[in-house]
């Protein structure tokens, strides 16, 4: 009994030993410039050399695939094999800190992954802008081909890294430090220009036939994307239209630029648990090559659910239509967001679409967004602050929405702007509390219409300065405060300069939202901070505006006396004086501290650099009373 025992035992322990070793993960190297195709790839000192090589190879869980740090390769890598959980396939580099550069050089990507997961891709650089060779069709490698490569998921399209779930579908991608860029298409159909993508996940779904697919567990953080016809990254789910009862799952962007994209930075549509934070979207809807669709918001949700979108920024984007800082499309739930700067973005800050359902916008800044022009007098395209409309697709007709929100954002418009507040008829139930509108004086009025046909609006305590700078709508003014917020330095592009100094007729003065414990009843859950991740209570009122913080003093280095700002402080040289309505008659005069006057000047320029380092007066005379204050000049 015991010697049977003990072979029973042996045989266990060489069975688990064998399937160990069976399951060892092995290590591929790469190097365009060292390798050779027969070697076994297995070290640094016998890399494989071509892509074809990786082509003929099906990866195992736990295989990592390494390409030489400063190599370019050309052509597709499609990328065969599936990890498993805890032992993913690993894409990324060795030898160096430069990437290694895969250029798709007319293929439809240039890294595929077809019905293969559990896949991390790491430090790569990704380009795909040559001209395929093959009459009306792009290169294509054996096996690939057919729908996936048909128009509106492939053919005459380019992307940098496509991933494709068409026979099941896909979980676990995790994307990281990954640099993609120059991704056109370049076909004899100059209608396809646009067609470039950096990163699309892409199911194929037949209801006819009862396949549903998806990809869900996706992390995507540290990349640049830039130059790219169309979106950065897009997700999609082809097949699925008129079912939402199957989206893509838990896709979290993070950390994460995109500068000088054709179309938007990001595009989800059938996705739901999603997180978009901490990046930066620049010059979006770009116009920088003329294979660029020239039009896009930063990002936008379609179809979409349980999206928090928050501590971006949106700047500078482009585009005859949409082109706001982010916009809400249609079909969508649970959407927020949040804490968020815009900036100098064309269409302008709020959009929202139709068919939404508890979808909004909360404590973001918004400076100098909406300066879109439309000569044919369409109140639907010029500029806005905010705009909720009823699209939901063409020939629709147009669809209501539920519980749309807007409360405790902060928008600043400069005189040479003038964008409008606009919600459309048929939009359903609007709120639209504790936001500040800052007008500064001297352009053209800005006008706001809230349509009351199958509208019911919660509109108050929102602050508009200056009034005289608005024709107001009726229904946007209830409860309002037409006062000056008291910014500490308005106009200024910086979300720190959007606080509230001492005094602010915004302090304590908003309205409480409360009376639910569910983070995703947003008319009802306030968030518990604001932008500047000051708390927000329950049970005490807030602020109007993003800032929720007490009223700031004037410190040594930021300064704001009644209606002069000036700054630096210390400075190296000059001092630049900025007024409220940016009335230039100003009389300065210099002194040092023993009383000695050094100069006088009517400049809002005051250059102290030929002077020695110490503490100088200025006293200010201006619009009839004088304000003294203290500058430190040091040099470094």
């Amino acid at each position: 009994m015991l010697h049977n025992l003990k072979n029973k035992i042996l045989l266990t322990l060489l069975l688990a030993i064998g399937v160990l070793f069976s399951a060892k993960a092995t290590n591929y190297y790469i190097s365009a410039s060292q390798g050779n195709d027969t070697s076994d790839g297995l070290t640094i000192t016998t890399p494989w050399k071509t892509l074809t090589k990786l082509y003929d190879t099906t990866f195992s869980p736990g295989d990592k695939i390494l390409f030489k740090s400063g190599d370019v390769w050309y052509g597709m890598f499609w990328l065969k094999g599936s990890g498993t959980a805890g032992s993913p396939i690993i894409v990324d580099k060795y030898g160096g800190t430069t990437k290694p550069i895969i250029d798709g050089d007319g293929y439809q990507a240039a890294l595929l992954i077809y019905n293969d997961d559990y896949i991390e891709i790491n430090n790569l650089e990704l380009v795909n802008d040559a001209s395929y060779l093959e009459g009306t069709s792009p290169k294509i490698l054996a096996g690939f081909g057919g729908i996936e490569n048909d128009w509106g998921t492939g053919r005459n399209v380019r992307f940098g890294l496509k991933i494709v779930a068409n026979t099941r579908s896909l979980t676990y991608f995790r994307l990281a430090n990954l640099t993609i860029h120059t991704i056109y298409p370049t076909p004899t159909n100059p209608d396809n220009n646009h067609q470039g993508y950096g990163i699309k996940f892409e199911s194929q779904s037949d209801q006819t036939l009862g396949h549903y697919y998806n990809t869900s567990n996706v992390i995507i953080e540290y990349c640049d994307i830039t130059e790219t016809g169309h979106y950065g990254i897009w997700t999609s789910a082809d097949g699925l239209n008129g079912l939402d009862t199957y989206k893509h799952d838990d896709f979290i962007f993070r950390n994460n630029t995109f500068f000088h994209t054709g179309g938007s930075g990001i595009v989800t549509a059938k996705t739901q648990n999603i997180l978009i934070e901490n990046s930066v979207f620049d010059n979006t809807g770009s116009s920088l090559d003329t294979r660029m669709w020239e039009r896009g918001s930063g990002l936008w949700v379609f179809d979409v659910k349980n999206a928090i979108v928050q501590n971006n920024q949106f700047l500078n984007a482009h585009g005859p239509m949409d082109s706001y800082g982010a916009h809400i499309d249609f079909n969508n739930e649970n959407v927020v967001f949040q804490y968020n700067y815009s900036s100098n973005n064309e269409g302008g800050f709020v959009e929202i679409l139709g068919s939404n359902i508890n979808c909004g916008y909360r404590y973001n800044i918004s400076v100098n967004d909406g300066y879109r022009l439309d000569a044919t007098g369409d109140f639907k395209k010029k500029g806005k602050i905010f705009w909720v409309s009823d699209y939901c697709g063409s020939g629709n007709g147009g669809c209501t929405n539920v519980g749309t929100f807007i409360y405790n954002n902060t928008a600043y418009i400069p005189n040479t702007l003038n964008p409008e507040i606009f919600v459309q008829e048929n939009t359903g139930d609007t709120h639209i509390y504790n936001n500040i509108v800052y007008v500064q004086s001297g352009g053209d009025v800005l006008l706001t219409k809230l349509e009351n046909t199958n509208n019911t609006f919660d509109v108050t305590h929102n602050q508009f300065y200056q009034a005289t700078s608005f024709s107001f709508d009726p229904d946007l003014i209830s409860n309002a405060i037409f006062t000056d917020p008291l910014f500490e330095s308005p106009g200024v592009n910086d979300s720190e300069k959007y606080r509230l100094l001492e005094g602010s007729p915004s302090l304590g003065t908003g309205f409480l939202i409360n009376g639910s414990s569910d983070p995703l009843d947003y008319l009802n859950h306030n968030g518990g901070y604001d932008f500047f991740g000051n708390p927000v209570s329950d049970f005490e009122v807030p602020n109007i505006g993003a800032y929720n913080g007490s009223g700031i003093t004037v410190g040594v280095n930021d300064y704001e006396l009644n209606t002069i700002i000036f700054y630096p402080n210390p400075t190296k040289g000059k001092i630049y004086m900025k007024t409220q309505n940016n009335i230039d008659d100003l009389s300065i005069q210099v002194f040092n501290m023993n009383g000695t006057l050094l100069k006088t000047t009517n400049n809002k320029e005051v250059n102290l650099k030929t002077y020695s380092n110490g503490v100088y007066l200025l006293k200010i005379n201006y619009r009839g009373s004088v304000e003294n204050i203290k500058i430190i000049k040091q040099d470094e």
